[in-house]
C-alpha cells in the first residue's frame, strides 16, 4: 500500500517537472497550441493529483497534435509525450488480458 502511494508519488513529480521544463521551452511557449496542452495538463495534475490520468490525457492530446500537425513537433514536446506514455505505460502494463469467448456460429 504505501509503495502503491510513493509510486504515485513520484509519477505526480516526474510529470510534474517534465510540464514545468516544457512549459519555460521558447519553441512550447510561442506556439499557442501547445502551450495550452502543457498549461492545461499542469492545472489537471494540480487539481486532481492523478499523474496517470493526466499522462493518458496528455499522450492522446499530443498526438493529436502530431496527426494533425503532419507529424511535426518540436523537441521539449516529444520529451514531454516520453515522459507521459513512460508512466501510462507503467500503469497498465500489469493489467491482465481477459480472452472473451469465441462467437457461436
Amino acid at each position: 500500500m504505501v509503495k502503491a502511494e510513493l509510486k504515485g508519488i513520484q509519477r505526480n513529480d516526474r510529470l510534474g517537472a517534465q510540464l514545468a521544463l516544457a512549459s519555460t521551452k521558447s519553441e512550447i511557449r510561442t506556439n499557442a497550441v501547445l502551450a495550452k496542452l502543457v498549461t492545461s495538463a499542469h492545472q489537471r495534475l494540480k487539481r486532481d493529483g492523478d499523474a496517470t490520468g493526466t499522462a493518458q490525457q496528455l499522450a492522446i492530446d499530443l498526438g493529436y497534435y502530431l496527426f494533425c500537425h503532419e507529424y511535426q513537433m518540436p523537441r521539449a514536446a516529444y520529451d514531454l509525450l516520453a515522459v507521459a506514455c513512460e508512466i501510462n505505460v507503467a500503469t497498465t502494463a500489469s493489467t491482465r488480458v481477459v480472452q472473451l469467448p469465441k462467437a457461436r456460429e
